[in-house]
């Protein structure tokens, strides 16, 4: 294997400066309406240069969700250092997440278009870029290290596993539950937070208890006779 040469350093510098270019723009202007124009601007290229980099405006946002979902896996691993058994290592990627959305906004919502909320247009897996194939990796091993946590439950006793078919659909449920409320609450979402006491907080809290509560495996009575 090579060692990487200047020039690679200076092509990653200058993917890096795009990309963070393109993330604070289409933020802004939202992405359908931003143009590759507009990030060739920002990122002060010309657009045939910009081309160079990136096939299109969608493997830009590849691009992003890849630093993003980078950024939530360090926040997750972290969170898993402090833990000793299965439920409390889906409590602490729970609350990984939630923190991920709270501090890291941006790149929350940089994940968020590759999820169904802002997603602009299917991958092309049948002649995928070197982007959309670091995408799908970050993606697997997100999966991979919260199956993990399923799976050590498990093994530990702290999951019932008379409630897991399979760890993968197990950490799936739990990902796609956690983030359907946060994104419920969120500011642009539903305005029924306003109108009501309902806190956006508790609810995300209340929603982690539930699942958590759900998985956990519950001590088992005695059938000896006194």
């Amino acid at each position: 294997m090579r060692s990487r040469s200047r020039n690679d350093d200076e092509k990653l510098q200058r993917r890096n400066s795009i990309l963070k270019a393109a993330r604070k723009i289409i933020l802004s202007k939202g992405y359908e309406k931003t143009t590759m124009d507009d990030i060739a601007r920002a990122a002060q290229l010309s657009r045939g240069l910009l081309y160079v980099y990136f096939k299109d405006k969608d493997d830009i946002q590849m691009g992003l969700s890849v630093i993003a979902g980078e950024t939530l896996f360090q926040r997750m691993q972290q969170a898993l250092a402090t833990t000793g058994t299965g439920i409390e290592a889906i409590n602490a990627l729970g609350e990984a997440y939630y923190q991920f959305y709270l501090q890291d906004h941006d790149h929350f919502q940089c994940l968020c278009m590759r999820m169904g909320m802002v997603n602009p247009k299917p991958a092309n897996q049948e002649n995928p870029t070197s982007t959309l194939l670091e995408m799908m990796a970050v993606e697997d091993k997100l999966m991979a290290l919260m199956s993990s946590a399923v799976e050590q439950g498990l093994e530990d006793g702290t999951i019932d596993p008379d409630k897991v078919e399979s760890p993968l659909q197990t950490a799936m449920f739990l990902r796609g539950s956690l983030h359907g409320v946060i994104m419920l609450q969120d500011s642009a979402g539903s305005s029924l937070f306003d109108r009501t006491a309902l806190d956006r907080e508790e609810l995300i809290r209340y929603a982690m208890r539930i699942a958590s509560d759900e998985l956990r495996a519950k001590p088992r009575r005695s059938t000896m006779p006194e």
